[in-house]
């Protein structure tokens, strides 16, 4: 009888564990979400369901966002600098874009 509940116990872990890994497998932005689908977990440990985990899913897929939306508003920055800085060159170029993105 210890065997067999043993047996099932081990082959509930086996059976947990295998969308963990399909998730390695996947597109960035869907292995983020598959990180906050997993970590849907109340402070008791239980999975969250409903509208509570709609709200910390999406809670958690806003606080990924923000690096990408700083990386392109950076890039367009650059690009406005370098637009504004057309016919200056050296030490004058330097300053102004130093300047211009530092603003």
């Amino acid at each position: 009888m210890i065997i067999i509940l043993a047996s099932l116990f081990a082959a509930n872990l086996a059976l947990a564990q295998t969308p963990a890994s399909a998730g390695k497998d996947a597109t960035p932005a869907t292995a983020a979400s598959g990180n906050c689908e997993a970590s849907a977990v109340s402070k008791a440990g239980k999975p969250l369901y409903g509208a509570a985990k709609a709200a910390f899913i999406k809670k958690c897929e806003g606080e990924n966002k923000p690096a990408t939306a700083d990386k392109s508003t950076q890039q367009s920055k650059m690009a406005m600098c370098n637009k504004d800085a057309t016919g200056k060159k050296g030490a004058e170029r330097k300053a102004f874009m130093k300047d211009c993105l530092s603003k």
